[in-house]
């Protein structure tokens, strides 16, 4: 229930005051989960917020549209732990590939130690979200990611 209120904080955010972006245009998400339920939440939350969202299962579903030049998102919301390849090494490999490497990237994991925090950075995250996403964090990593949007 604490990730699903996160969610919803995240879209009464982005809809504004005015439920309109600052500008025409329509954001996109990336997101990558292995949780079927997972991705029908965070989609079904962002959608009803206007944003487009796109689901992949994998780190290689996502290697595999993160370097289709028909799709250009502005934010990528990355599961640390799936099978196959990791959230990390996806974040790595998005970071070594000069056309996507500014892409930001928030990955949520139930992981919370220090050092788990420093993998994550090193590897390349923009935000660092443990679940359940404690509102403040959730929040700023919104505003950052997507600076030119009205976020309230």
């Amino acid at each position: 229930m604490s990730c699903i209120f996160a969610y919803t904080v995240c879209l009464f955010v982005l809809r504004g005051d005015n439920n309109s972006m600052s500008d025409d245009k329509v954001y996109s998400a990336l997101i990558i989960d292995s949780d079927d339920k997972n991705l029908d939440v965070l989609s079904d939350y962002l959608e009803a917020a206007g944003l487009s969202v796109m689901t992949v299962p994998d780190g290689e579903s996502a290697l595999d549209v993160l370097g289709n030049t028909d799709y250009n998102f502005d934010v990528v919301f990355l599961d640390w732990a799936m099978v196959g390849i990791s959230g990390l090494a996806v974040t790595q490999q998005v970071r070594s590939d000069a056309r996507i490497k500014d892409l930001p990237i928030i990955m949520q994991t139930n992981k919370a130690s220090d050092q788990e925090r420093l993998k994550c950075s090193e590897a390349g995250a923009d935000f660092y979200l443990s679940k359940p996403f404690d509102e403040g964090t959730f929040l700023a990593a919104l505003e950052s990611t997507i600076p030119s949007a009205s976020l309230g």
